[in-house]
């Protein structure tokens, strides 16, 4: 048989490569440490299964519209206002199968083959794939560590060209958490209105913010700018739902109504269930509190994690002011032997320490920056430390 050349271009997603082996050796019985996960690590919270439950005892089992329930998107708009003091209007509300499927659809109806699209280094594993599979070019550009990596107005002017049509962030980031002030947003702005191309920016972890910041989404801090401004943001990782599957994207009715008709003739609507759950969960200001206290739960986690961290002179990392995830630098021990084997990639790096100290990470290479690994830190404390003494274990192997 023979596939696409398309097919040929997309590479597997590399975090849930790991969270895949790493869950299959659990099942043989190994004691494996995975730092894998990109998801929060407490339940859906109760009264969002309920409300679950009450959709399916009334019967709201059917196809919905193909862009989500109205209410859905009202409840969406009252939220983000609740939020961020800008308003959006239903027809400028998308529902998709999570965030991924906004990013996947928003690609499919903007890109024309050979445009192109600036995603900063490192990145999601998934952003370059959804714009190869829209036909278009992925133009990385990379900042300054001690800058968090972040893009800047020189990168951004400097990468743009006649064909650029987006430019991609993420904030907080996945995954070196990173975190934009709005300073540095606004300055991007001035710079996406000056070439007028649209600015995505997915703020998927905007309520996993850490050291007392607050996060403003981009819309609030330019209003005048909303054609050029589109924000993808979901229930995944906010509510603990991310076997449910719902993202929404906010943005110009134009573009939504063309990503509705391309999501109408794949998926179709997100699931009815997934729906009327996450209506209830975004009318329900009682869940903000739930919400802090499991940021907190998080920030604790962090710490102790950077702390123990310190102790491996061999490895250095990003410190995150956002999302659940550090970012490690493996730069001093690549190139060097491990047993007798030459280890020189991160992906190489993951392998051997998962065969030989069962911990799983993600390497680097997914995420653009090839001396690098990620570990979340959405597993308990003692694990987190645990796995950390067998990372140190392994780097001390090197020769």
């Amino acid at each position: 048989m023979k596939f696409s050349s398309r097919n040929s271009l997309i590479n597997k997603s590399q975090t849930i490569a790991v969270s895949n082996l790493a869950s299959d050796l659990k099942a043989k019985g190994e004691d494996v440490i995975s730092f894998g996960a990109g998801e929060p690590d407490f339940p859906t919270p109760a009264y969002v299964c309920s409300a679950a439950a009450d959709a399916m005892e009334k019967g709201y089992t059917r196809y919905t519209p193909a862009e989500g329930l109205k209410k859905l998107r009202q409840a969406a708009s009252d939220r983000f206002a609740d939020d961020y003091g800008f308003r959006f209007s239903e027809d400028e509300i998308i529902a998709s199968n999570g965030a991924k499927q906004v990013l996947y659809n928003i690609f499919q109806a903007l890109l024309d083959p050979k445009e192109e699209v600036i995603i900063p280094k490192p990145y999601w594993v998934s952003y370059s794939e959804m714009v190869k599979l829209a036909d278009g070019v992925t133009v990385f550009v990379e900042g300054k560590r001690e800058n968090h990596f972040k893009l800047t107005p020189d990168l951004l002017s400097s990468a743009i060209t006649d064909r650029t049509k987006a430019v991609l962030i993420n904030n907080p980031s996945n995954p070196d958490g990173r975190v934009y002030t709005e300073e540095e947003l606004l300055a991007l702005c001035k710079v996406v209105e000056k070439n007028d191309i649209l600015l995505i920016s997915d703020e998927i972890y905007e309520k996993f913010l850490f050291d007392d910041l607050n996060f403003k989404s981009i819309i609030s801090l330019r209003p005048d700018l909303k054609d050029n401004l589109f924000i993808v943001n979901g229930m995944s990782k906010t509510y603990s739902m991310t076997g449910w599957r719902l993202g929404f994207g906010f943005g110009n009715k134009k573009l939504i109504a063309n990503m509705s008709k391309i999501q109408s003739h794949s998926t179709s609507n997100p699931n009815s269930v997934t729906q009327y759950a996450s209506l209830k969960a975004l009318q329900n200001s009682n869940l903000n509190s739930l919400i802090k206290d499991r940021c907190r739960i998080y920030e604790k986690r962090r710490d102790k994690m950077l702390a123990h961290m310190d102790k491996v002179e061999e490895l250095s990392y990003i410190r995150p002011n956002g999302a659940f995830y550090l970012f490690v630098d493996i730069s001093s021990v690549l190139g060097r032997n491990y047993k007798g084997e030459k280890i020189t990639d991160s992906v190489r790096f993951s392998e051997v320490l998962l065969k030989e100290e069962k911990v799983a990470v993600v390497p680097g290479a997914g995420f653009g920056m090839d001396d690098y690994i990620r570990m979340s830190f959405v597993l308990p404390v003692e694990e987190i430390l645990a796995g950390i003494d067998r990372i140190e274990k392994f780097v001390k192997n090197f020769s």
